[in-house]
């Protein structure tokens, strides 16, 4: 592994991800097999700035949410881990048209801390909470129709389901208190 690469699996300040290895968060579903099928994203990636510092692009995005998961803060984390939650929803985006490539990007991203898994999800249309948007305008314009029934998506849960904490993580927080330095290490990691 390159010392660009590791960098680039780093959250910003002091609260560094685990180390990883890649391609074992996307280990249960090959990348051959997710043409078509779209990523729940509920975290950092829901960031435009995080999102095209990764893949060097922002795909077309649809707000969405997952019943019966949330997306926790973690221990010593400023990224947070989906987690099963009986009653509860996450809220998020489902990314499409991931290439092959982006999809082993985002596998090595996320590393063993996270396991790939299918989700049902139900999307909310064009718009998604303010701050947490892949847009960069803070309004959240996606493309995709609203109230549409399940849809199969794929999305990175945290494996470490009994180390979270009870709150839900807060994008708002993310996004004025890490999210330029989370991004910026993403960048240099990227251009090492």
């Amino acid at each position: 592994m390159t010392t660009a690469g590791a960098d680039r699996r780093r959250s910003p300040g002091s609260a560094a991800r685990p180390e990883r290895r890649a391609g074992r968060a996307g280990a249960g579903v090959p990348v051959g097999e997710r043409a078509g099928l779209a990523l729940f994203a509920y975290g950092t990636l829901m960031f435009g700035d995080i999102v095209e510092a990764l893949l060097g692009r922002r795909p077309a995005f649809t707000a969405a949410v997952i019943a019966g998961w949330r997306a926790a803060r973690l221990p010593g984390r400023v990224y947070p881990g989906l987690v099963p939650a009986a009653g509860r929803r996450a809220s998020g985006l489902l990314l499409s048209g991931l290439c092959a490539a982006e999809w082993a990007l985002l596998d090595d991203f996320e590393g063993d801390a996270y396991v790939l898994c299918p989700v049902e999800t139900e999307t909310l249309g064009g718009t998604a909470a303010p701050g947490c948007l892949i847009g960069g305008d803070g309004l959240g314009r996606g493309s995709g129709p609203a109230g549409e029934a399940a849809r199969g998506a794929l999305a990175y849960a945290w494996r470490a389901v009994d180390d979270v904490e009870e709150g839900d993580w807060d994008s708002g927080w993310f996004a004025s208190h890490c999210l330029g330095r989370y991004a910026a290490r993403l960048r240099l990691g990227a251009d090492g």
